[in-house]
């Protein structure tokens, strides 16, 4: 089962920021955990963007074949690809500052220890601001590390998606392909590329009227949508226009001039849409303004050159064919892309999907019919039977045991927040068997032994095998349980390959936190302070840190900057975690002293 994580990013804008981003995460019809955070506001990004287009635009107005009916002019010329490639490097940089944010890391971080590296992962971006859809997301640091992960954009607001028509695996994938408008640009390699295509059923409107594409749209039964020719977004990029002929008059259609026809269509059973065409991203923002439950769509963000458009459809259909997940193939194709861009500069950012978050990925349902060649005797049947199974077992546990291990970790979760411990211990440990490598449910039943058991032995021993597993935290909360044995060696350990492996601040944090801690029991005072102002930089809002930082201050007879940090450990306490509540006692007596 995929993974499925819905960012929301709220109401705002770069220029003010989004106060309000909540990330969802979980499976289609399943959204079990929900973070929350912020991101700060980032003027430069539009900017750098609009820089990019038009250097684009220049790049792609040199070559032949471009699918948009017009390219707007930006007084742009001789550009260079050097220039270029500096605006692409600049632009992925400001984006992964942004990403990378202080009022963001809380997201990040939850994502990054629920999700497996392994897992599959569809990512819906949320949002109604141009920019946002604009932006390449596949240049975020978490698509780089994740390899089976692939965003898609989605407005904020939806229908219900209409219900899912049964349908056999015989039956035929029926495609209704639209040849618009050609000039100056070849479809017949789209058509060909569709025509190869094992067990589906294609029709092919070549330049058709508007009358015959409605009347198309409304028969019963189109699985896949697929549109080749001249396009455009307008209205920064709310409304798409399809241009389907080369009449004088009468030759463009919007999404708002085929609503009812789009309509029926979904609704009986339209799955996926695929414009092959310049600037997609209008049609659908404008499906979803005009209330038709938007099906998964692929589209291209900017104005695309016919040879860029024709290598994409080779290279997705290639892996869609063969079984590859519908996002996994949009994300391959999209990779395959960038062997071409020394011809043709940015073609690896231009594809996206667009689809409404509750609608399950598209599948192809291609069942190849097996041919047998030569009668088998009775006893190699025995042999191939067993052969069969013993793979069929291996390959069960391979392929389904890291997804089995995923739904046992989110039922000990589960009843891990409902106080049901004994059976959170069960689920974690059958997690563990279905996927040894699997290190979330260690990092989890290290939790339990130790918030809820007090079994510090298993504890450290859970931590552990989350911190082999690449779990960074584990490494910091193994450290804090060392120190409070006072195996300060142990911890010291446990701190190093903390910092050496994470690259997220608030583990850092921690972990300087934690060494902090251990010079200040060993009254190297001065070591101690450098390293709990350096974790406090890193997180600010750490009642531990400021805590130890306070007694290390009043050790070095500096009662007034003591008192500063005191308050600060009030002010952050959450009082149901043991440690902190000890500080707030603390801090309390401290500034009840002062007082009298």
């Amino acid at each position: 089962m995929c993974e499925l994580v819905i960012l929301s990013l709220g109401p705002g804008n770069f220029d003010d920021g989004f106060s309000a981003v909540t990330a969802r995460l979980g499976t289609p019809g399943n959204l079990s955990m929900q973070f929350t955070g912020s991101l700060p506001p980032a003027p430069e990004i539009p900017q750098l963007y609009r820089n990019w287009q038009l250097l684009y635009q220049a790049l792609c107005q040199s070559n032949r074949g471009s699918r948009s009916i017009e390219i707007v002019e930006g007084g742009v010329t001789n550009v260079s690809e050097g220039v270029f490639q500096d605006v692409c490097q600049s632009l992925e940089y400001s984006i992964n500052s942004w990403l990378g944010s202080v009022e963001f890391r809380n997201i990040e971080l939850q994502l990054r220890t629920q999700l497996e590296i392994s897992q599959s992962v569809q990512v819906v971006i949320e949002s109604d601001d141009e920019y946002i859809w604009r932006l390449p997301w596949q240049l975020w640091n978490f698509f780089q590390d994740y390899p089976h992960a692939e965003v898609s954009l989605s407005t904020p607001e939806y229908p219900s998606p209409p219900p899912l028509l049964p349908r056999t695996a015989q039956a035929e994938v029926r495609i209704l392909a639209i040849l618009g408008s050609s000039e100056g640009i070849n479809l017949q390699e789209d058509k060909d590329l569709l025509r190869q295509l094992p067990g589906v059923e294609v029709t092919f409107l070549v330049e058709p009227k508007r009358q015959e594409l409605n009347d198309k749209l409304w028969e019963q039964g189109w699985d896949f949508l697929f549109f080749a020719g001249h396009g455009c977004s307008e209205n920064n990029a709310t409304t798409g226009r399809l241009f389907i002929n080369q009449n004088p008059h009468h030759n463009s259609l919007t999404i708002e001039e085929l609503r009812e026809a789009l309509s029926r269509a979904i609704d009986q059973g339209l799955q996926l849409a695929i414009f092959n065409s310049c600037d997609g991203l209008g049609l659908a923002r404008q499906l979803a303004a005009v209330g038709i439950p938007m099906p998964t769509m692929i589209v291209m963000r900017e104005p695309v050159v016919d040879q860029v458009a024709q290598k994409f459809l080779n290279y997705f259909l290639r892996a869609f064919a063969f079984r590859e997940p519908f996002h996994l193939a949009v994300r391959q194709a999209r990779e395959q892309l960038r062997g071409i861009e020394d011809q043709y500069p940015g073609a690896s950012w231009l594809p996206v999907i667009c689809q409404h978050p509750a609608v399950m990925p598209p599948t192809l349902l291609y069942h190849p019919t097996p041919v047998l060649t030569k009668p088998v005797l009775k006893k190699q049947k025995w042999l191939v039977l067993t052969a069969i199974f013993l793979v069929g077992c291996i390959s069960g546990y391979l392929f389904a045991g890291p997804q089995i291990a995923v739904f046992f970790n989110r039922l000990g979760n589960k009843n891990h927040s409902e106080g049901q411990l004994l059976l959170a211990q069960q689920y974690y440990h059958l997690a563990t068997l279905a996927n040894w490598k699997y290190a979330q449910p260690h990092y989890n039943f290290g939790w339990l032994c130790d918030e809820s058991f007090d079994d510090q032995v298993c504890a450290i021993e859970a931590y552990q095998r989350a911190a082999l597993r690449g779990i960074s935290d584990a490494w910091a909360e193994l450290a804090r349980l060392h120190i409070e044995n006072k195996n300060f060696e142990a911890a010291l350990k446990a701190i190093k390959e903390c910092l050496e492996r994470t690259e997220y601040d608030a583990v850092k944090a921690a972990c300087l936190k934690n060494r902090g801690w251990i010079r200040w029991e060993q009254k190297r005072y001065d070591e101690a302070e450098e390293d709990l102002q350096n974790a406090i930089a890193l997180e600010h809002n750490s009642p531990h840190s400021h805590c130890l930082l306070a007694q290390v201050l009043e050790a070095t007879g500096r009662q007034q900057e003591a008192v500063v940090a005191w308050k600060e450990t009030i002010q952050y306490s959450e009082y149901q975690v043991p440690e902190q509540d000890a500080c707030t006692a603390i801090a309390k007596q401290r500034l009840q002293g002062e007082a009298d």
